[in-house]
């Protein structure tokens, strides 16, 4: 499926256009369901159940139970496979609010719903407007990245009323064969924060050995020298396709997909573009909450960091982000038609209640200016200029600034401090649930040569987790492995990691933290770069 992404500037000045777009780009070969994901209508969905099955989901909320499903009072389906759903901030148990993934031919091969043999009720835990997912995959689809269809329904559980859910079709077989012309391929779940490196097992295909195709695209990603690099990403990897899915994704803010968070991803194998990979996005219950966040930064996933570290892709990068700004323009592009999905809603979350209902339209109101700010900002940071190569002294040393914070798991409070002794500190420390994986980072510009980061460090009760990049505290770059950890003696001591580049690449320094409790200091005025040789 291909698509004219220059043509937006002129195809997206409206809503309906927009609209349009999105709707030619979501359906590579049509089928029953296409009626049902555009319809006016939200459906009620009654689930019951089967004797026994209940006891079974509290046991192991994994496995599929067996249930009946009835659509609207008029449609219904005996022996459908049901389990529970979801992931950290959005599982709920059986008696509470849970999602749900239904599986229609599991017990009777062949049958469907609305042309699904698989689907997903999601409980929107973290989304309390429910249009987050509709959104994201409305612009996926738009700028010709496949996605999963969303719409809504209206669930009930053996007579319980647990109100409205995101219904999402899932990522499976039927998917693939509707968005890509062989759909024979691997195809992979990217799991919960797993990178490329990580993943092996296959929802479908039987293509080679299970995950080689993934490894291979990781050590081309790996490789030292920056032109054989390049060619191994490109005879692996579709270029194109993953520019376009890595902006997408920095644009909707979707801070917990694959680029920032290697988190909520599918990978797709594709035959057809000589086995090179596709990624897919997922999970997109929580974009557009951070109107500002950065789109240039270096990723600090895999195959993001290294794609982005070559200068020419970085280009074509920048090209791609100015392509697709129309589709976020806020009042002529996404807000009519958030406007009209909501009003679509609307009775049926009145129908909840006069709480929930100012509960939704007060988190719809705040979507809506997001998504305006969004716009403004997305518009400023795609014309920002290239950072300039970093400066030396005469000493062969630059110091670094424009750090900013960021947390990667658990809770941790960062903050810029001073010192007892007057020092400009950044720190981090342990604030709730462990492990923590929270950082000071800067990005910059670097030509060929080879370097050494380094500071001081100050520890207090670190608790180190053992992670591949780094135990406790310490000074590295993103996708790098130290050894060096700071101590827990509690005194300042001298930090260092050093690295080189065959190539000029843009590089993310790193002054982390992983641990289960304590805390970290680092004197904010001794984070430098040692230049030591250059080619």
């Amino acid at each position: 499926m291909s698509f004219n992404l220059p043509l937006l500037r002129h195809l997206v000045p409206a809503a309906a256009a927009w609209l349009a777009l999105a709707a030619s780009a979501s359906v590579a070969r049509g089928t029953d369901a296409d009626a049902f994901f555009v319809g006016g209508h939200v459906p009620r969905i009654e689930i019951r159940l089967a004797d026994g099955a209940a006891d079974r989901l509290r046991d192991d909320p994994r496995s599929y139970v067996p249930c009946t499903l009835t659509i609207d009072a008029d449609t219904v389906l005996e022996d459908v496979a049901i389990k529970l759903k979801g992931s950290a901030g959005s599982f709920q148990g059986l008696d509470e609010k849970p999602g749900f993934t239904v599986n229609t031919d599991r017990f009777h091969p062949g049958a469907r719903f609305q042309g699904l043999d698989k689907f997903h009720l999601n409980n929107a835990a973290q989304d309390p407007t429910l249009l987050a997912e509709w959104l994201g995959a409305q612009l996926f689809l738009a700028a010709g990245i496949p996605a999963a269809r969303v719409t809504h329904a209206h669930v009930l559980l053996d007579d319980r009323d647990l109100g409205l859910y995101v219904f999402k079709e899932a990522i499976d077989r039927d998917f693939l064969d509707r968005h890509f012309e062989d759909s024979s391929g691997n195809l992979y779940d990217g799991g919960t924060a797993v990178d490329l490196d990580e993943l092996v097992e296959r929802d479908a295909g039987k293509q080679g050995v299970p995950g080689a195709d993934l490894k291979a695209l990781v050590e081309a990603c790996r490789m030292a020298d920056p032109a054989q690099r390049q060619a191994a990403i490109s005879e692996r990897l579709d270029i194109p396709d993953f520019l376009s899915f890595m902006a997408l994704e920095l644009m909707t803010g979707h801070w917990d997909g694959y680029t920032t968070a290697h988190n909520n991803y599918r990978v797709y194998v594709d035959p057809a573009r000589g086995g090179r990979i596709r990624f897919l996005p997922h999970g997109m219950d929580q974009i557009f909450g951070d109107p500002g966040a950065a789109i240039l930064e270096m990723p600090p996933t895999i195959v993001a960091a290294a794609v982005m570290g070559v200068p020419e892709w970085r280009g074509t990068f920048r090209d791609r982000l100015r392509e697709l700004l129309p589709l976020f323009a806020a009042e002529a592009a996404i807000l009519p038609q958030l406007d009209s999905v909501a009003e679509r809603l609307r009775p049926a979350v009145a129908a909840t209640g006069r709480e929930a209902l100012e509960a939704w339209e007060g988190a719809l109101g705040a979507l809506r200016d997001r998504i305006v700010a969004r716009d403004a900002s997305l518009r400023e940071q795609a014309e920002a200029p290239e950072p300039e190569p970093i400066q030396f002294d005469g000493a062969r040393r630059a110091g670094l600034a424009g750090w900013t914070p960021r947390v990667d798991s658990g809770e941790a409070d960062l903050e810029e401090t001073a010192a007892d002794d007057g020092r400009r500190v950044f720190r981090i420390a342990v604030t709730g649930a462990p492990p923590v994986i929270a950082s000071w980072r800067v990005t910059v510009p670097l030509p060929a040569g080879r370097y050494r980061f380094e500071g001081l460090a100050f520890g207090e009760g670190i608790e180190a987790t053992e992670d591949e990049p780094g135990s406790g505290a310490g000074l590295r770059i993103s996708g790098g492995q130290r050894s060096q950890a700071v101590n827990r003696g509690g005194e300042w001591t001298p930090q260092g990691y050093e690295f080189a580049l065959e190539a000029a690449a843009t590089v993310e320094l790193v002054a982390e933290l992983r641990a289960n409790a304590g805390s970290v200091s680092f004197n904010a005025d001794s984070l430098s770069l040692l230049r030591l040789s250059q080619p």
